[in-house]
């Protein structure tokens, strides 16, 4: 059975228990310069492991980006 969440404003589904870091490889080819916000909390890279997605979480990920 699949779980629906919010990421970056968009409904997904997701597979019970998956974990943000999880969730970070599917949307991201990126592992550095990446934010990720779960209900307006920001995690720290060491929390996207042990932290598990519940059914309506809205993440968001913002990936940093230079210019000039």
């Amino acid at each position: 059975m699949q779980e629906s969440v919010w990421v970056n404003g968009t409904e997904t589904t997701v597979a019970p228990g998956k974990s943000v870091a999880d969730l970070i490889q599917e949307f991201s080819d990126r592992t550095t310069g990446i934010a990720v916000a779960v209900n307006q909390t920001v995690l720290t890279r060491s929390e996207w492991a042990g932290t598990t997605l519940e059914p309506g979480d809205r993440v968001e990920i913002v990936s940093a980006v230079q210019g000039g």
